[in-house]
């Protein structure tokens, strides 16, 4: 049973929970409206009210305080009230965190959908599904129902976590050709028998501010691990082999400890 925070438990000093959605239409662009499956979720489950107050996400940095106005069987009139918060995209001046990517062959279902539900709570920039030699079949490709099942997991992700990024979740890749279109990245790649431990690595080879055209990539392989060709291939374009401890990870483990310690090594405050 996972423990409740000192918030969930509604202590005096908590604040209050704030009931975030994603909109399909922003006040920018008319009467606000939510995305249709964020209706039910408001009526059937959390069963807000006319005069609640509500958060509407657009998923690209912005967060507008919204009210409701009515609440009908099959729709729910929402009105602004007050003018919208904006965040920088990961990696740009101001934003709260770096632009941090993960280039994993994804495990099988549901592992995959957990993995990508953490990693947005760490606030992984973008996700890049690899297509290498050992991986499994279901990991090849992500079909329409699949890749909806996960963009799912990624918007409900962020509404817990607050994030007003939605992630990007890049078409799977085999490993040369992500490499070929990925140019100018810092590629660190997860190996139980690396050189130096990521932490240790990313402080020594990641100077500088991680953005969108030059990021910081952790790459994963998968369950059965990189192929020989797979490892010279990631050797010639730099990246560095680290470990996270000394046994052998799950994928989602490794992924998911990596973007941990990539995020609180980047937010640490400078010595001195």
């Amino acid at each position: 049973m996972s423990r409740r925070t000192h918030a969930e438990e509604g202590s005096p000093d908590a604040a209050p929970r704030e009931h975030r959605f994603f909109l399909r239409r922003t006040p920018e662009e008319g009467a606000p409206e939510l995305e249709p499956e964020e209706v039910d979720h408001l009526v059937r489950v959390l069963r807000l009210r006319a005069g609640d107050a509500v958060v509407g996400l657009d998923g690209t940095g912005s967060a507008w305080p919204l009210r409701v106005e009515r609440v009908e069987r099959r729709g729910v009139q929402l009105a602004p009230a007050g003018p919208a918060r904006t965040e920088p995209a990961p990696g740009e001046a101001g934003a709260p965190l770096p632009w941090i990517e993960v280039a994993v062959a994804l495990p099988r279902p549901p592992r995959a959908e957990d993995m990508l539900d953490r990693l947005c709570q760490l606030g992984v920039s973008a996700v890049q599904p690899l297509v290498c030699e050992r991986s499994h079949p279901r990991a090849r490709a992500l079909d329409p129902g699949r890749r909806s099942r996960l963009e799912r997991v990624a918007r409900a992700s962020c509404k817990q976590a607050g994030r007003l990024w939605l992630p990007v979740l890049a078409e799977p890749a085999t490993l040369e050709a992500w490499l070929a279109q990925r140019t100018g990245a810092r590629l660190f790649r997860l190996d139980p028998g690396g050189e130096r431990p990521l932490a240790a690595a990313l402080a020594v080879r990641a100077e500088g501010p991680a953005t969108r055209s030059r990021p910081l990539v952790l790459v994963v392989g998968p369950e059965g691990g990189l192929s020989p060709p797979e490892v010279e291939q990631l050797d010639r374009a730099g990246a560095a082999a680290c470990r996270l401890g000394p046994h052998v990870l799950r994928v989602a483990t490794a992924a998911e400890a990596a973007a941990a310690v990539a995020t609180a090594v980047r937010e640490a405050p400078a010595p001195g």
